[in-house]
């Protein structure tokens, strides 16, 4: 009798656990979060939740979306005595300008055509439904809602072949028609109209009804008291801070410590436009830069695009939250950190792709990380150690030691960092201004030239600017520069930086 309980229960044992294992393997309840990462190797089951998560999230069928248990974790869940409200909210377009066009069209770091996104200072609660009017007198062509700041789908790029310590697809989006719209995400997050940028001009209300409010401080609209009340209200997990060039997205954990908005965002108002006026694109520009935390991003540290996604990671120690909402931290050299990381992402989103040649992707936008530290830290001495005094004469003296080659070059982006830095040493920012300003007289000839025309265009262009001939400089690089640009500019004087090759 012992015996035939012991099999009993043993068979029970095996039945809970394989009944567990299913569970476990749901897409529907499976918890993903930092402390409990999904793993890279378990492919066929992380194919079957990016396909849950893309089928659900496109679903019309808004009373059987429920919320999935990783929402509570991330992107979290509402404080406790939350209440739903309705609110209606203006949204303004403005149709990219016509003069902006080829401009943006080489900015292809940037995401030039996703929608404009516009907020709402309103959340979606995970697996409630909201309801989105949009006025029958307004063109619905081109005018989308969106649920969720948090982008990137994590089963792609670098982060496909990562543990996942998120749900890999977490953002909705849904057209929108005239009338009564309601929509739900399992995942839940900041409520958006998102409007093609190329679209015509659009000024219309819109009514939001059973959403929460978030936090959103607008500089010049939103004063400091108001922000305080909102803050002392909230109960939703997001929400942002904003001026006409640049939006913050982040967690109320850290928007809790933010006693000065006006200070902060008028900061990385000056960011913005610092790293605009080196690019020598005007402003006001099409849209506002957008830098949305996230705790798994597509890949890197941080990535550039629309928007600017930002790794913050407790646990793979990559921290920028509260650098992002703190002019003390934000200011101060870090060697490499979070400040040089905003400053280099914006850069990407500010590189022209017809300057833009072989092993320079990484380069270039750091011309944008120096100057920033240059006019708003007074120099870059610790902004980074790949740029350090130490590091710059240990890189040029192994690399000429051996014979420089441009496969070598293109591999370091530190090192071909060094040229550049010699060429703005030796000529100013200035050049580098006019430079930019005669590429965008070129247009978007992206994919029309190869990469030795690249290389020829940016010697030849940069060569009239400053009056000198830098065919030498960059062949001494090991770069190569065809023999007729070499003629072209023989009516320039040669120009080589002092001491270079380095001899000491």
């Amino acid at each position: 009798m012992k015996k035939q309980l012991t099999l009993t229960f043993f068979a029970c044992a095996l039945a809970w656990s394989a009944n567990a294992q299913t569970v476990a393997k749901d897409p529907a309840t499976v918890l993903i979060s930092p402390q409990h990462t999904l793993s890279k190797d378990d492919v066929e089951f992380r194919k079957a939740i990016s396909e849950w998560s893309d089928n659900t999230l496109k679903s019309t069928d808004y009373k059987n979306i429920k919320a999935h248990p990783s929402a509570a974790v991330f992107p979290g869940a509402p404080k406790a005595g939350y209440k739903f409200i309705d609110r209606e909210v203006t949204i303004s377009h403005q149709k990219i300008a016509d003069s902006l066009v080829d401009i943006v069209s080489t900015l292809g770091y940037s995401s030039p055509w996703a929608n404009n996104l516009y907020s709402t200072g309103l959340y979606a609660v995970a697996g409630e439904y909201i309801e989105v009017v949009l006025p029958k007198d307004v063109d619905a062509k081109d005018v989308n809602v969106q649920i969720g700041s948090q982008s990137d789908r994590l089963n792609t790029w670098v982060a496909g072949k990562e543990d996942w310590r998120r749900m890999p697809i977490i953002t909705k989006r849904q057209e929108l028609k005239n009338g009564s719209n309601k929509l739900a995400s399992p995942f839940g997050g900041l409520i958006y109209i998102s409007i093609s940028p190329k679209s015509a001009n659009k000024n219309f209300k819109v009514a939001i009804k059973h959403a929460i409010a978030s936090p959103l401080f607008v500089l010049g609209k939103t004063s400091d008291q108001e922000w305080a009340e909102q803050l002392k209200n909230n109960k939703a997990p997001w929400g942002e801070m904003a001026t006409e060039s640049v939006i913050l997205t982040l967690p109320d954990s850290v928007l809790q410590s933010v006693k000065n908005p006006s200070e902060v965002m008028k900061l990385w108002n000056l960011i913005v436009a610092g790293e605009m006026e080196l690019a020598q694109i005007s402003q006001p520009f099409y849209r506002a830069q957008r830098l949305v935390v996230d705790e798994h991003i597509g890949g890197g540290y941080m990535h550039s695009g629309y928007p600017i996604m930002i790794h913050h990671s407790p646990s793979k120690r990559m921290l920028s939250n509260e650098i992002m909402a703190n002019p003390a931290l934000l200011m101060k050299p870090s060697k490499g950190g979070a400040n040089w990381g905003f400053f280099h992402e914006i850069g990407h989103n500010m590189q022209n792709l017809n300057w833009v040649f072989g092993g320079t992707t990484e380069v270039s936008n750091n011309f944008f990380s120096l100057y920033m530290f240059d006019r708003l830290m007074g120099g870059h001495d610790d902004s980074h150690s790949g740029v350090s005094s130490e590091n710059t004469q240990k890189q040029m003296k192994k690399y000429f030691a051996d014979a420089p080659s441009y496969e070598k070059w293109k591999k370091d982006p530190f090192l071909g960092l060094i040229m550049f830095r010699q060429m703005q040493e030796g000529f100013g920012w200035e050049s580098f201004k006019s430079f930019f300003r005669e590429y965008q007289k070129l247009g978007p000839t992206i994919g029309r030239m190869n990469d030795q025309q690249k290389i020829d265009l940016w010697v030849k262009t940069y060569s009239n600017i400053v009056k000198r001939n830098l065919v030498p400089f960059w062949k001494t690089w090991g770069i190569p520069v065809s023999d007729s640009v070499d003629k072209e500019l023989s009516v320039y004087p040669k120009w080589m930086p002092f001491n270079f090759p380095p001899q000491n």
